[in-house]
């Protein structure tokens, strides 16, 4: 039904609040053949960590569709629809063979790309190998987790490689969270700044810092040729202007910034805690599979222990870490994400203008949906130096005086001019745009 303003307005008015609403199909619903499936699936996506392939196969489930993954003897990936093009049996229970998967209950042997091997018991002249492939994706492995594209085979991209993945002295460590709830609650995160003000620090007290509690003047910026949004929080931190940049590349890549940063000193570029994809499972789940960094900008040693399978070293990252008493107590980012069901329903939101962000990704994701229903390509970031693609996440605390005049505009002047300075460095190699950045800021800091 449809509800007039002034019902909406009035106290106790739950009975008007409480119609059916549906969720925004467009940007939700991910299985094959959906507007937004065949948009996620021109890009490449982590499905699990590289440990996770034993002798055993694995069963997946991504984007709505049954999938087992495996590594056969020889050292090759698989990623294989989990049901037998026989008879359907469940290839999450084949034997892994020197080359490929072969399924228990008939045997017959598939290879890593869908071409089938063997049909035992079949006539040696049975056209059955040379008529039918099963279905499989291109995988690759990097740096602990595997990656597979799900778009059509006449069409991979490159696979993307961020400079933070390729940092000097660099310690990445592999984990992955079990969601449930859709995929955008959870990938809208990052363009959502103010979270870190009330959810990590004043409504139920101090997760990380103390200073995370500082609120700050932010601006959302498009990345050059709009492939994506980046964000400056730059917020006065004692005798510091502190920015906070983080960034998110369409359709699920981000990179959280340091969450044991306590603006206690000046840092000109300090990089990332973690890099991180959002893939649905289906439309009403999803996995975070991602890196934590450790190297001398963010510093620590890593807790092998602690990072994993549904764990990860800091605090409301999953749904298994703590007591439901506790997570009730102390929400973190799982429960704020998780809680809001398993498909949020926009037209029941009421967006204000710290939520500038989100709507600038929802209408980007939008308009790149749209672009790949019409039949174009969706837009990718481009690599520059080294063959990476340069990236905007990361801490900068510059001492500067306080302007007792106009603090606000202040903080607003220095994060767009951090904007401009990132921006225009793009095109370094990583080594030479840190030194550059720096360069920037301390002349900003001193003019």
């Amino acid at each position: 039904m449809t509800v007039p303003d002034h019902e909406l307005r009035r106290a106790y008015n739950g009975y008007y609040r409480a119609a059916p609403e549906t969720e925004d199909v467009e940007l939700t619903h991910v299985g094959p053949g959906t507007a937004c499936g065949e948009y996620l699936r021109r890009f490449w996506h982590p499905v699990c960590l590289s440990s996770q392939l034993t002798d055993l196969p694995l069963a997946l489930r991504v984007m709505g569709e049954d999938l087992v993954a495996f590594r056969d003897r020889s050292g090759d990936i698989g990623v294989l629809h989990r049901h037998c093009s026989h008879r359907r049996a469940s290839l999450e229970y084949g034997v892994i063979a020197e080359h490929g998967i072969r399924c228990c209950y008939h045997g017959w042997l598939f290879a890593v790309d869908g071409t089938i091997l063997e049909t035992p018991g079949e006539p040696a002249d049975s056209p059955i190998r040379d008529t039918l492939c099963h279905g499989a994706y291109p995988a690759r492995e990097y740096r602990g987790l595997v990656f597979a594209y799900f778009g059509p085979p006449d069409g991979v991209p490159d696979f993307p490689v961020y400079d933070t993945l390729d940092m000097p002295d660099n310690e990445m460590v592999p984990y992955a969270i079990d969601m449930p709830c859709n995929w955008l609650q959870v990938n809208e995160n990052p363009m959502d700044p103010f979270h870190a003000v009330f959810l990590h620090t004043r409504a139920t007290g101090v997760q990380f810092k103390q200073s995370w509690e500082a609120t700050g003047v932010v601006d959302w910026h498009w990345m050059p040729g709009r492939a994506g949004v980046f964000v400056t929080d730059t917020r006065r931190w004692e005798q510091f202007l502190w920015t906070r940049t983080a960034e998110l590349y369409p359709p699920n890549f981000a990179q959280p910034t340091d969450f044991n940063q306590d603006a206690s000193g000046e840092v000109f570029f300090n990089r990332p805690c973690a890099s991180k994809w959002i893939v649905p499972v289906d439309n009403t789940a999803c996995r975070l599979i991602a890196w934590r960094h450790f190297n001398a900008m963010i510093g620590g040693t890593p807790d092998y222990d602690s990072i994993g399978v549904n764990k990860v070293d800091f605090v409301g990252q999953t749904g298994t870490e703590r007591t439901t008493e506790d997570r009730r107590r102390v929400p973190g980012d799982y429960e704020a994400q998780v809680g809001q069901g398993p498909i949020t329903v926009h037209s029941q939101e009421r967006l204000g203008q710290t939520d500038t962000g989100v709507a600038m990704l929802r209408g980007l994701l939008r308009r790149e949906i749209r672009a790949v229903a019409a039949g174009e390509e969706p837009r990718r970031a481009s690599p520059g130096a080294d063959n990476r693609i340069a990236t905007y996440s990361g801490d900068f605390v510059v001492s500067v005086p306080r302007d007792v005049k106009d603090p606000e505009q202040q903080q607003r002047d220095f994060g767009r001019a951090l904007a401009a300075i990132l921006i225009d460095t793009l095109g370094l190699p990583f080594t030479q745009r840190q030194a550059e950045v720096k360069n920037r800021l301390q002349a900003l800091q001193h003019n």
